[in-house]
């Protein structure tokens, strides 16, 4: 699969690669967790802790001090990365950009800090165990981490859609130029390929998760760039189906329909379709000449 950097030529909000990188990523992760509940139902203890006030017990139950166990400042950034997947200033800045929504949702002084929510779920994406777990150690109940879940996701989902964008005709000449350097091959905006994401299906329709290798998985589509930025997702189809069913059933084509004029194409796998706007692998070359179109086409999409 393809990691995540952002991409220079596109004019994308002034921040970091690192932050481009995280709502990539997690903007994937949260698009498979709107489509089921049960994908991501699993997780990890969160480095949270609740204080009790002084005073009378009713008084504990409702007014709950929530304070993190951590210093983001002085905690060592390898010991950041184990249970966050990311370093200090990538979480710090994805806490200023999601504060504004995360503080909308707080009704009193006591209520959850935005940096506390952040990094619970970021450590339940990046771990596995189950809510009721991250609800035992960070003091909350499991209805509630269930909602601290919702609202950063949706505050993830909405920023995602400033960095998960199609190339637009300003940005093809870049594009094209950095795919050549790769392989030589003129014209290419973007390399495609689904990956399964294992998940534990719904019961009832356990048998339509169930991919080819016999494990259960939401099939996602995805498309990058040259320097491996995400231009395109679909995580909507489970892992039964096929990955020319889901290009077909995507946004793809009518993206890519009035980007012919210009003479542009994608790079695919043999599982794809040869079409007007996608190159796929010859089959089974008989020239010198089809072996190296090959070879030119598998240097190009090795990015994805």
């Amino acid at each position: 699969m393809a990691s995540f950097y952002t991409a220079s030529h596109i004019p994308r909000p002034s921040l970091n690669t690192h932050t481009g990188h995280l709502l990539c990523m997690i903007g994937v992760l949260c698009k498979l967790w709107v489509r089921t509940s049960e994908l991501f139902d699993s997780v990890v203890a969160v480095v949270l802790h609740r204080h009790r006030p002084l005073g009378h017990v009713r008084r504990w139950r409702h007014s709950p001090v929530y304070q993190l166990l951590v210093d983001l400042s002085t905690m060592e950034e390898r010991h950041l990365i184990i249970p966050y997947r990311f370093d200090r200033a990538t979480i710090q800045e994805l806490c200023t950009q999601l504060e504004p929504d995360l503080m909308s949702a707080i009704r009193h002084p006591t209520g959850i800090p935005p940096q506390v929510q952040v990094l619970s779920v970021l450590h339940f994406l990046a771990s596995g165990s189950f809510q009721t777990t991250v609800a035992m150690a960070s003091g909350m109940s499991q209805p509630m981490f269930s909602n601290v879940l919702s609202r950063v996701l949706s505050a993830l989902l909405k920023q995602m859609q400033s960095y998960i964008v199609f190339p637009q005709v300003e940005d093809l000449p870049a594009v094209k130029g950095d795919f050549y350097a790769l392989g030589h091959i003129p014209n290419i905006i973007g390399a495609i390929d689904g990956t399964h994401v294992a998940l534990v299906p719904p019961h009832r329709s356990e048998q339509v998760y169930r991919n080819r290798k016999s494990y259960h998985s939401m099939n996602v589509q995805m498309v990058c760039l040259a320097d491996q930025y995400i231009s395109h997702v679909n995580a909507m189809f489970p892992g039964s189906v096929h990955d020319a069913y889901i290009l077909r059933n995507s946004s793809i084509p009518y993206v890519m329909g009035p980007l012919q004029r210009h003479r542009v194409w994608l790079l695919g796998d043999s599982g794809y379709p040869n079409l007007s706007w996608l190159l796929t692998p010859v089959r089974s070359p008989r020239t010198r000449a089809e072996e190296r179109y090959n070879e030119a086409h598998g240097r190009t999409r090795r990015v994805i």
